[in-house]
């Protein structure tokens, strides 16, 4: 089984791990024809999945939910691209964004994302139920999540960072949900600077694996994976301490993984602790169009 629709092309893969079942869920969305994106209308998109219980050997039949999230009325949307997570608590969390026709003010983007409860209904092969949580209010598109403790009592949160679309702002959009991912508040201060309008990736990671006294024990640390300049130049990975960080500068610490042309990238967690993969575009030469994906690991040793 393939991540086809017949008379759709595939876009935007964005694969979850459900922990208990073992279950890989591969996210994509299906666009009718050959219909450029500026072009497409209600219902020429598309939200299906593909699940693997055997680490991606073999596929099950693809799903369409796009009428049971409530999708078929905008005029398009994308899963990812990236990657989902599974919340401490069970819930799946996929992200996502959706298109709205807003009449004279044109096609708006806005961040959403969608969620799954049936942690058990995995395991047992029952029906799954998907539901999208309330789109964000600031214009945004690609976003990513991570799971976020703030070391105070250990109260747990979703952070979303997603690619601002919104044509004056310079600082990607961040925002905090305290209800699993149904809802998000963009933080007071947003901080990173959105220098060239592409996707970046975030991960969380426990503070405790911080050299010794710059990290809580309970508090999560943040990477984000991103180009530095307008046209796309050097995929840098930045460090944030934790949230609550009062830095002027929380994510002044970075380091280089690829020098020149780059684009998409998608972070990991590796086996061995404070090791992390991110899987990304990268071009070489000053002038290169020639995308070729690559991998690069990294320990938290070459960034602080």
């Amino acid at each position: 089984m393939t991540a086809l629709k017949p008379g759709y092309r595939t876009m935007n893969p964005c694969p979850v791990f459900e922990r208990k079942s073992r279950t890989l869920i591969l996210f994509f969305i299906c666009i009718e024809g050959n219909i450029p994106e500026g072009h497409l209308k209600p219902g020429q998109t598309r939200l299906c999945y593909i699940t693997s219980t055997n680490c991606g050997k073999t596929w099950r039949k693809v799903t369409d939910l796009t009428s049971s999230v409530n999708f078929t009325d905008y005029q398009t949307f994308a899963v990812g691209p990236g990657h989902g997570i599974q919340l401490s608590s069970g819930p799946l969390l996929v992200p996502a964004y959706v298109k709205v026709n807003c009449g004279t003010s044109g096609v708006k983007s806005y961040s959403v994302v969608l969620r799954s409860e049936d942690m058990n209904n995995w395991k047992a092969g029952q029906p799954i139920t998907w539901k999208a949580g309330q789109h964000l209010d600031m214009e945004s598109g690609e976003c990513q999540l991570a799971e976020v403790c703030d070391g105070e009592g250990g109260k747990t949160q979703v952070y979303l960072n997603a690619r601002s679309t919104k044509a004056d702002d310079t600082r990607r959009v961040e925002a905090l949900s305290d209800d699993s991912g149904e809802s998000f508040q963009p933080l007071k201060k947003l901080m990173l600077k959105e220098a060239n309008r592409c996707q970046g990736s975030v991960l969380g990671f426990p503070a405790r694996e911080l050299p010794a006294g710059e990290g809580g024990s309970s508090e999560t640390a943040l990477l984000f994976s991103h180009p530095t300049t307008e046209d796309r130049q050097d995929l840098v990975v930045y460090l944030r301490k934790c949230l609550q960080d009062q830095d002027p500068d929380p994510w002044g610490e970075h380091l280089i993984i690829h020098p020149g042309p780059s684009g998409y990238s998608d972070l990991s967690y590796c086996e061995e602790e404070s090791h992390f993969g991110c899987l990304m575009e990268s071009g070489f030469g000053e002038k290169s169009n020639r995308f070729q994906i690559a991998f690069r690991e990294f320990d938290l040793k070459e960034i602080v």
